[in-house]
C-alpha cells in the first residue's frame, strides 16, 4: 500500500514538472486561416502549423506579441487578459480564425515567425517596446510586422495587473490598424520563471524603429469591465473554458480501467462466496454396499 502511494505521488510530481516548462500560444485573425487548436504541442510542430497558415500572406498586418514568463494558469481568470480572451473565444465578431495551444513544449522563437513573414510576404517590421508604453499613432501600409515585446512578468502580487495592462496595450495597438485592413495577432510566450529554477533567458530583437510619431500610453486597464460582452452569462468564463484538459484516449482508458476493476472485484467476490459442504469430499460407499448385497 505504501509503495503504491509513493508511486502515485512520484507520477504526480513528474506531471507537474513536465508542465512547468511549457507556456501557451494564441492566434486570432480577421483572415480565413487553416488553424487547429490543441491542448499540448511541441514548438517545432506549432511552428510548422504557423508557417503553413501564413505562407499565403493572408493579412496586411501581423501583430507578433512576445510575453515572457507566463504559464497557462496565468490566463485562468477573465480579468487576466480580457481583450485577448474575447478574440480567442469568438466574442470579437471581426475574428474569423482563431487558434490556441495551452501547453507549448519547447521555446517557440518569434524570430522564426518573423523570418517566415519577411521571406514569404516581404513584410517590413515596426518594433515596439512594451515596457515604455509608447507606440505609433499610425502604421504604414502593409504588409507589416508589428513586433511588440513585453518584459518578464514579475513574481509578485502585481503579476495579474501587469498582464492586464499589457493586454490593454496590445488592444490599443490593434485599434491603430486601419479599419479596412486585415490583421493577424500571434501571441507568443515563454515559460514562467520559478524561484527554485534558473531564470528564463530570452533575447531581444534589435530591429530598428523608423516611425517618428509616438503616443504615450498611461492608462489603467485593471478596472476593465467585461459588461460589453455579448452575453452576461459569459462573465465568469475563463480563457481556457473551451479547452479540453482530458483527451478522448485518456478518458476511454480511465473508463476501461474502472470496468476492469469492477469485473475483477465481482469475480473475486463470487469465488469467495462459494460454499462447499464437507460431505462432498467423502467417498460415497452406498453403491458398494448395494453391490455386495
Amino acid at each position: 500500500m505504501h509503495l503504491s502511494r509513493f508511486g502515485l505521488l512520484a507520477l504526480g510530481a513528474t506531471a507537474v514538472n513536465a508542465f512547468r516548462d511549457t507556456s501557451p500560444f494564441f492566434l486570432a485573425s480577421t483572415s480565413e486561416l487553416l488553424t487547429n487548436s490543441a491542448y499540448i504541442k511541441t514548438s517545432a510542430s506549432l511552428l510548422d502549423d504557423i508557417t503553413s497558415s501564413l505562407a499565403t500572406c493572408p493579412s496586411d498586418y501581423y501583430v507578433v506579441v512576445y510575453q515572457p514568463g507566463v504559464h497557462s494558469s496565468d490566463f485562468s481568470t477573465r480579468k487576466s487578459a480580457p481583450r485577448l480572451g474575447a478574440k480567442v473565444m469568438g466574442k470579437d465578431k471581426s475574428i474569423r480564425s482563431k487558434m490556441s495551444v495551452n501547453e507549448v513544449a519547447g521555446l517557440l522563437d518569434r524570430k522564426d515567425i518573423k523570418s517566415v513573414l519577411q521571406e514569404k510576404c516581404k513584410a517590413q517590421t515596426t518594433a515596439i517596446d512594451g515596457s515604455s508604453g509608447e507606440y505609433p499613432s499610425y502604421f504604414e501600409s502593409g504588409p507589416r510586422i508589428i513586433d511588440v515585446e513585453f518584459p518578464m512578468l514579475s513574481l509578485g502580487s502585481d503579476r495579474a495587473n501587469q498582464l492586464s495592462d499589457n493586454d490593454g496595450l496590445v488592444s490599443d495597438i490593434i485599434e491603430r490598424i486601419p479599419s479596412n485592413s486585415k490583421y493577424t495577432l500571434l501571441y507568443v510566450t515563454s515559460p514562467r520563471e520559478f524561484p527554485e529554477t534558473d531564470s528564463v533567458i530570452y533575447e531581444s530583437d534589435g530591429g530598428s524603429y523608423q516611425d517618428s510619431i509616438h503616443m504615450d500610453l498611461k492608462r489603467d486597464y485593471s478596472s476593465y469591465d467585461s459588461s460589453s460582452d455579448d452575453s452576461k452569462s459569459d462573465r465568469r468564463s475563463s480563457l481556457f473554458d473551451e479547452y479540453q484538459y482530458f483527451t478522448p484516449g485518456i478518458f476511454m482508458g480511465l473508463i476501461a480501467f474502472f470496468i476492469f476493476i469492477l469485473i475483477t472485484y465481482i469475480g473475486v467476490s463470487a469465488l469467495g462466496s462459494l460454499q462447499v459442504p464437507y460431505a462432498a469430499f467423502e467417498k460415497d460407499t452406498s453403491a458398494a454396499v448395494k453391490k455386495q448385497q
